[in-house]
């Protein structure tokens, strides 16, 4: 064989490095996302998981005195991950901002969520205040008034 196609051959078999397997810095502009073993949710919830843990830091950097202030889109991600930890199916999952007058679409759609599931609910940057409204299957309700989104990355309902 040739050289060039042995070295080819030999790209092909290499296994993904290990440094690469989530993020790549791709310089002041972001991140490049490479999960190869993962699945698109899982890639978005580590990167969501990532991103608040990030403003954790910056948070108590700036409680000790620290400098750095990241842009204010990074420190208002309101994004959470809802986790039906109940025995009932959600049949319906509202989220609106807690000054809103409605509760706004229906997050779940035609779906539902079973117990042990998670849904990532994406919210607007900035909008850290949120009332949170779901219907079981058995059509029972409960609420979650004025929840500080911002400041969570799991809310456990059951």
């Amino acid at each position: 064989m040739r050289p060039a196609a042995l070295a080819l051959l030999a790209l092909a078999l290499a296994p993904a490095a290990q440094a690469q397997q989530y993020w790549l810095p791709n310089g002041p502009g972001g991140t490049t996302y490479n999960n190869p073993q993962g699945s698109l949710t899982g890639t978005i919830n580590e990167h969501m998981l990532q991103r608040h843990m990030q403003q954790r830091q910056w948070e108590r950097q700036r409680a000790a005195g620290g400098s750095y202030v990241p842009p204010v889109s990074t420190l208002a991600d309101p994004s959470f991950r809802l986790g039906n930890t109940g025995g009932l199916t959600m049949r319906e999952v509202y989220v609106s901002g807690a000054n809103d007058n409605g509760w706004g679409p229906d997050r779940l759609g035609s779906q539902v969520l079973q117990p042990g599931q998670r849904l990532v609910v994406r919210l607007p940057a900035g909008q850290c205040v949120n009332d949170v409204r779901i219907v079981f299957a058995n059509g029972q309700t409960i609420e979650r008034r004025r929840v500080d989104t911002c400041s969570i990355t799991d809310l456990n309902l059951p």
